[in-house]
């Protein structure tokens, strides 16, 4: 009894209180000095982030682009085209987790999860926009929760928009006869 009563103490700690949080002069334990390190620090690893998925999809992903006489003295043509299709698809969704395990990692550094674990949990389910709200930010610092959802969404974007690139270029180049 006392474990699931740990747990369900655990989970009321990661929610956020619906009491007077307006302002960061309820919380004196956060100088603004504090919140706007924490911020900054946030943006720049959004961008760090926004840098490691751009050199996955044209650095990674380009060379394996570029090796497909390779891939299809190989394998032959009809297999290379997917072969490629799959290993963008896996390299894109092992992004996009290291990505939520960084954020993940940043959150509990900075004290604002208990654990990597909910941290990586959290930026997931923020990330695809889920929002599930089982486990939140507390104030002052729930606008992470925004920062992280947006460049998830544009990174899924940008992800999406090279898929396309991706399949158009093996629906031309490896295509016989109309069949892949």
């Amino acid at each position: 009894m006392s474990k699931l009563h740990g747990r369900k103490a655990d989970s009321q700690n990661l929610r956020q209180g619906t009491s007077d949080e307006s302002g960061t002069e309820n919380h004196p334990g956060f100088s603004r000095r504090w919140i706007f390190a924490v911020y900054g620090l946030a943006i720049l690893l959004a961008l760090l982030l926004f840098y490691f998925h751009a050199v996955v999809i044209f650095d990674v992903i380009g060379e394996m682009l570029r090796k497909k006489a390779l891939l299809i003295e190989h394998v032959g043509l009809q297999h290379a085209g997917r072969l490629i299709l799959l290993g963008c698809f896996f390299a894109l969704m092992m992004a996009h987790v290291a990505e939520a395990f960084a954020w993940g990692l940043y959150l509990h550094a900075t004290r604002l999860m208990p654990s990597i674990r909910d941290g990586t949990y959290f930026t997931a389910v923020s990330i695809t926009t889920l929002g599930y709200g089982d486990i939140l930010l507390k104030h002052p610092w729930r606008h992470l929760g925004t920062l992280i959802a947006i460049t998830g969404v544009l990174m899924f974007g940008c992800s999406t928009a090279f898929l396309f690139v991706v399949v158009q270029e093996v629906w031309e180049h490896f295509s016989v006869d109309g069949k892949l």
